[in-house]
């Protein structure tokens, strides 16, 4: 969208093509603009820029030096020790990398696309060395009538760690072994493009409610409201990982 005011013309950044944009700004300063005119319609197009939050970033696909057109995402494999927590990094591994022009990113295990991506999120076996307990709260007689004052955990943190791997013309047998036990094993070779790991934390606040004056459960401590404060981590974390992949891994190719 664009609006004349005088001379000037002033370009709205969101929702025009940015090469359009370019070539009409390029037509306009090498067509008999004088020198403070062409200063001044950099100076607005920087501005509009910064302050609609418009970027311009580099959104080739940045796999195509290794002749990958094509991908394909399984859901990521949980070695973990918490449970359904692979759903979140997966769609916003694919959600990025789809943004990429050049690159058609496919859901699941497709073996006729020219490469296949591998997330594996693992932890402690044991879910006592996952999770951190920290911070007490302290709930009174008036908290909970007829119970005698105690102290409860206020704060979780967890620690994971996730590994992805680029496999080129994957091979079943490669893909079957790094889902297995033996993954990390795996010797870099001239199929494996990408093998990155990223070490994961995150807290939640724990969330206590208690029954109805009077009721049979007035006196019981309820965490249920605490796994919901979890789940919002887990997605915030996999929003995070996925941003940290984009400006670690695929901005150096």
């Amino acid at each position: 969208m664009e609006s004349n005011c005088g001379m000037v013309t002033i370009f709205v950044l969101s929702g025009i093509n940015r090469q359009a944009l370019i070539r009409r700004m390029t037509f306009i300063m090498t067509n008999g603009v004088g020198a403070a005119l062409r200063l001044m319609i950099l100076c607005s197009l920087f501005f509009l820029g910064s302050c609609s939050g418009y970027h311009f970033r580099q959104v080739q696909n940045p796999f195509s030096h290794f002749g990958i057109t094509s991908l394909s995402i399984p859901m990521f494999v949980n070695k973990s020790a918490i449970p359904n927590i692979s759903n979140a990094f997966t769609k916003e591994l694919f959600l990025l990398l789809s943004h990429y022009s050049g690159l058609e990113v496919h859901s699941g295990l497709k073996k006729d696309k020219d490469a296949v991506l591998i997330g594996v999120i693992s932890s402690s076996p044991k879910a006592s060395d996952v999770f951190n307990q920290s911070g007490r709260t302290f709930l009174s007689k008036e908290t909970f009538p007829g119970r005698s004052p105690f102290y409860a955990v206020s704060n979780t943190s967890y620690s994971l760690n996730l590994r992805i791997v680029i496999i080129k013309k994957p091979d079943p047998n490669i893909i079957n072994l790094m889902k297995g036990p033996w993954g990390e094993h795996i010797i870099q070779n001239s199929r494996i493009v990408l093998d990155e790991s990223f070490p994961l934390t995150s807290s939640f606040l724990r969330s206590v409610s208690t029954g109805e004056e009077g009721s049979s459960d007035s006196r019981v401590a309820n965490f249920t409201k605490s796994k919901s404060w979890f789940q919002i981590t887990v997605k915030e974390l996999a929003k995070s990982t996925s941003e940290r992949f984009r400006k670690e891994v695929l901005n150096a190719f």
